[in-house]
């Protein structure tokens, strides 16, 4: 029996106390996030799905590092770096952000 997938809401998610992000990434899965983007190591009895945000977390860091990724100043949220202007937009923002890494694939991943 297969199991249904039910669609994602974006939460926001702090990363540090002045960096907050919206993502679909579950819950469960926000301190591997967390640590991703603070540099940690990952731990080697994550499953996948806290691995892939582990890592989601170190492109984030290295995206806001190389100005691909801007903390916007008013509200510390973290967006790429062309959307930082479209802050009164929250559809456009949400739905741009989600796409992020489909652009960037190539670019980022390993």
């Amino acid at each position: 029996m297969l199991k249904k997938v039910k669609p994602h809401n974006p939460k926001v998610v702090d990363l540090t106390e002045s960096i907050m992000l919206r993502t679909t990434i579950a819950r469960e899965n926000h301190a591997a996030l967390r640590s991703g983007f603070a540099g940690y190591p990952p731990n080697p009895r994550w499953n996948v799905t806290k691995f892939r945000a582990w890592k989601t977390g170190r492109q984030l860091k290295e995206a806001l590092e190389h100005g691909e990724m801007v903390v916007r100043s008013t509200d510390c949220m973290l967006v790429p770096a062309q959307d930082q202007g479209n802050g009164t937009d929250e559809e456009v923002r949400s739905s741009q952000w989600i796409d992020f890494f489909s652009h960037k694939k190539l670019v980022l991943a390993a």
